[in-house]
């Protein structure tokens, strides 16, 4: 392999199938049609990202490992080739940080989906990286156990995704991120070394380690294991939902339930500004735990809620938020089947901000959104807050030829705003291609420190080129 000199030949693509065949057999290594499906991830062509257009994902073939080793030796070869090597999960990322960017060897880890070992007494669990979450949550929930971790693409992503994104989901607000969850990780190093760090729950001996490798969306190595905090199953689950006529006042009751230390579950703000009629910023809260904690914490919850002028719409509604908070991954999952890769769109041209503001800033950030939006011609569908005061979202649409041109511009404007404002460009989904022409707005001079950290690792450039803005 080492005479091989560029990617783009398509004698290397055949030396490249064959050689890794000798390692994951030849069934597992796909190519010509059969790598499709690896072309995308969630990232489509209704965002406000009109360099979709131009992206050309090249997968010259896609190796399906079953163990680290395998992984291994597939980096491995791959470095001593100069090839590139991109990671695959679920293909639920929402940031195009799962695209072949240049021609490269795809390593779908889905078949490295084994629960290695659940430790009941100590409260984790040792899996592969290619588990779907829904498919750990159940089996933990037969152990009367959960995963701390809940996002929307729970029926879609694997713990592998999830860490490299260090994403956040609906039980954020008590259980914090997925990257909270690592206890220790095994990754697969740039140069086919592989990297194992356990830990227990605190150390003071230096840098945490498994920290590169959380967030770091495969730039840095492959996650292949990892040892997850798990969580006892609640005795109790109270599901509870408010109408605020202004955002305002429901936002008031979030910063005063964070400030008492009152964590529910479930916290999940958002409001209409074109909806018809008054009360139409709707709060949903969960709280579980044990059944006193639970009771509690709803009780001085409502009080909040009252004080503020919210008003209880039921439990029916609440309960209905809750049972379909994954509906939208089981769309996306069911348009995929039916349209192919590419992704196809739920609806108009869209796209969000998810961004973290000093809780202090959340009120003025979101009056200066709106002359932006009104000066780009853009629609907001939904201002929100997830999980933290801190974490403001804005969805919003745009129509015309030229809508993803002005909803590009918008969102861009937005998040340098943020940025001036003291805060961060994103809190859930990553960087990937889409965000990543903001990282050095993002990071400042701690940008050249990753770029150095990413030299120092990964000298030829192996792993997931041209995502993070590295």
């Amino acid at each position: 392999m080492s005479k091989i000199a560029t990617p783009a030949e398509p004698a290397l693509t055949e030396q490249l199938a064959v050689a890794i065949a000798r390692i994951v057999g030849p069934a597992n290594v796909l190519s010509g049609a059969a790598v499709e499906e690896f072309r995308w991830d969630a990232l489509g062509p209704w965002r406000g990202y009109p360099q979709y257009d131009s992206l050309s994902p090249q997968p010259l073939l896609v190796a399906r490992p079953r163990t680290t080793e395998e992984v291994s030796a597939i980096v491995d070869l791959a470095a001593q080739a100069r090839v590139t090597v991109v990671p695959y999960g679920g293909g639920s990322g929402l940031m195009g940080g799962a695209i072949a960017l240049r021609p490269s060897v795809v390593v779908d880890l889905k078949r490295m989906n084994s629960i290695l070992e659940i430790d009941r007494e100590n409260r984790n669990v040792q899996v592969e990286a290619g588990i779907v979450l829904e498919t750990l949550e159940l089996a933990l929930n037969h152990e009367g156990l959960i995963l701390g971790h809940d996002p929307w693409s729970l029926p879609l992503a694997t713990v592998g995704g999830a860490i490299s994104t260090d994403s956040l989901g609906y039980r954020g607000a008590k259980y914090g991120s997925m990257g909270d969850q690592v206890l220790g990780l095994t990754a697969v190093l740039p140069d086919g070394r592989v990297f194992e760090r356990s830990a227990p729950a605190k150390t003071s001996v230096g840098p945490d380690l498994r920290r590169l490798f959380i967030g770091s969306e495969g730039c840095f190595g492959i996650v292949t294991e990892a040892t997850l905090r798990v969580f006892p199953q609640p005795e109790r689950r109270i599901l509870r939902a408010y109408r605020f006529k202004r955002f305002k006042d429901g936002f008031a009751a979030i910063v005063e339930m964070h400030g008492i230390g009152l964590a529910p579950a479930l916290l999940d703000y958002g409001e209409s500004p074109t909806a018809v009629g008054a009360g139409t910023a709707t709060l949903y809260l969960a709280f579980e735990g044990f059944r006193e904690q639970g009771a509690a914490e709803e009780r001085r919850a409502r009080r909040i809620c009252d004080a503020s002028g919210g008003q209880s719409i039921g439990q029916h509604e609440a309960r209905g938020f809750w049972e379909r908070r994954h509906d939208i991954a089981r769309g996306f999952a069911q348009r995929r089947r039916q349209g192919g890769a590419r992704p196809s769109p739920a609806g108009g041209t869209f796209d969000f901000v998810h961004v973290t503001l000093p809780r202090s800033r959340v009120l003025d950030y979101r009056a200066a959104c709106g002359p932006i939006l009104e000066r780009h011609d853009v629609r907001v569908v939904e201002y929100g807050i997830w999980c933290w005061p801190e974490l403001f979202s804005v969805t919003m649409t745009a129509e015309g030829g030229d809508a993803r041109d002005r909803l590009s511009r918008a969102v861009d404007e937005m998040l340098m705003l943020t940025r001036d404002m003291g805060g961060s460009i994103e809190y859930c989904h990553g960087v990937g291609v889409r965000l990543a022409h903001l990282m050095e707005r993002e990071h400042g001079g701690g940008l050249e420190v990753m770029r150095a950290l990413k030299s120092a690792l990964d000298p030829h450039g192996i792993l997931n080129p041209g995502k993070l803005g590295l």
